[in-house]
């Protein structure tokens, strides 16, 4: 894997404040352009490379036709908390309350405009029946 590869993966995703959405083929020509085609088993190969390297995607599995778009996140950026609470995942997958208080922290800020508005989270959580 030269370099300048993953440097075009990390470009797309700090031009997009951690997100981007990028096609299949794209991510092949990154990975390996010497690749004739993608199968299951290369996009498994791009997804792990993509995994180690801290980014994220959807969906999940990876798809193995060129022409189908993958969305990449950062996972330890804002949007790939905000994405893995809202798809229970690790440090959410076993707390959705803290999944739920954090979604609603994020409603709260962005409804306001202001990153520290004073306005805490509106979050509901109810136990039992």
């Amino acid at each position: 894997m030269r370099d300048r590869d993953r440097e075009a993966v990390w470009w797309e995703l700090d031009n997009g404040n951690g997100v981007a959405a990028v096609s299949m083929g794209w991510l092949r020509e990154q990975y390996n352009g010497e690749w004739g085609r993608l199968s299951i088993g290369r996009a498994a190969e791009i997804s792990k490379w993509l995994t180690d390297d801290g980014i994220a995607h959807l969906p999940s599995p990876m798809p193995s036709r060129e022409a189908e778009e993958v969305l990449l996140y950062k996972r330890e950026s804002p949007i790939g908390l905000l994405i893995r609470a809202a798809r229970m995942e690790p440090p959410f997958a076993e707390n959705p309350v803290a999944a739920a208080y954090f979604l609603s922290a994020v409603h709260s800020n962005s409804s306001t405009g202001a990153p520290d508005s004073g306005v805490g989270p509106r979050c509901v959580v109810r136990r039992g029946w």
